[in-house]
């Protein structure tokens, strides 16, 4: 059948709102694609920023640590820190009057410290503690009162954002005697284990409240013990990110297999030592992601 003239004209007219809506919708797909790519690559950018500025800080935070494998005459120091995240809040130091020729007993001072929370703000923390615990070290004071005034001084950085630094503190005294005196004071960080040249270990049992709290001194002060050492003893400070290290059957690698592992480790020197705590961590978190930092200081009195 012939098909009428004003028909085919309504079928093409129809035919060309299509046409012209389906280019409306490919014209506003476009824009959308193209928006969409623009922000992305913003987003890219952004990423990009973000981590080279993390990059930056992590750097940073590495430089105010000490080397961490110094050279003494009379004992071995390794340490080893190691982020969960670019930047963290663990941190180590060490000191020694061993180069002032006037000092007859050679004194040693360490600690590992562990700031509350995580990432910028915990390393920012990170920062003033160690700044404030290196300037402390001016200043005569037993060990029990540098934590005292450690809480009391890093407080005002503290308090206000809740946050609180966790702190191990030793002095070794006379390492290049035949008694060396190994002092201890602790305030919310893991007490030190001792490996003898027997094989034996021990951790002594002293706590405290952690730094920046105001608490230390309000319930009667930090405790402070003092312990024998001998030629070839061990010393192994940790932050807790080492006991709570978590494996793929999210458990924990725990205080019983960190003593075991302490007793099986070679005592032939720190280095070794390190090593082997090292490994066995590796190997029991596998690839399970780790949310805290850990950091180890092993000592070994060589004299």
């Amino acid at each position: 059948m012939p098909v009428k003239i004003e028909e085919t004209a309504d079928y093409q007219t129809a035919l060309a709102a299509v046409e012209q809506q389906l280019m409306e919708v490919k014209q506003r797909l476009e824009q959308e694609i193209m928006a969409h790519r623009q922000t992305a690559k913003a987003w890219q950018i952004i990423n990009e920023r973000v981590q080279n500025e993390l990059a930056l800080a992590k750097e940073i935070q590495a430089s105010l640590l000490m080397p961490p494998r110094p050279k003494f005459a009379d004992i071995e120091i390794v340490c080893h820190m190691i982020p969960a995240r670019q930047v963290g809040g663990d941190f180590y130091a060490y000191h020694s009057t061993s180069t002032n020729a006037r000092v007859l007993l050679n004194k040693y001072t360490l600690a590992v410290g562990d700031v509350s929370g995580k990432g910028v703000s915990a390393a920012l923390l990170m920062a003033t503690c160690l700044s404030q615990f290196d300037a402390s070290l001016t200043m005569r004071f037993t060990p029990s009162e540098r934590l005292a005034y450690l809480d009391k001084v890093i407080m005002p950085y503290t308090k206000p954002r809740r946050q609180n630094c966790a702190l191990c503190y030793v002095e070794i005294v006379g390492a290049n005697t035949v008694r060396p005196v190994l002092k201890v004071a602790n305030a919310g960080c893991i007490p030190p284990y001792l490996k003898h040249p027997d094989g034996s270990v021990e951790s002594p049992d002293i706590g405290g409240f952690a730094l920046g709290q105001g608490l230390g001194m309000k319930f009667g002060g930090y405790q402070q013990l003092s312990l024998n050492l001998t030629k070839g003893d061990i010393i192994i400070l940790t932050s807790d990110g080492v006991v709570e290290a978590m494996n793929e059957a999210n458990k924990m690698f725990g205080f019983e297999r960190l003593e075991q592992v302490i007793r099986l480790g070679t005592a032939t020197s720190a280095e070794a030592m390190l090593d082997y705590l090292n490994q066995e961590i590796a190997t029991f978190t596998g690839q399970a992601e780790q949310h805290d930092d850990m950091t180890i200081v092993v000592v070994k009195v060589t004299q």
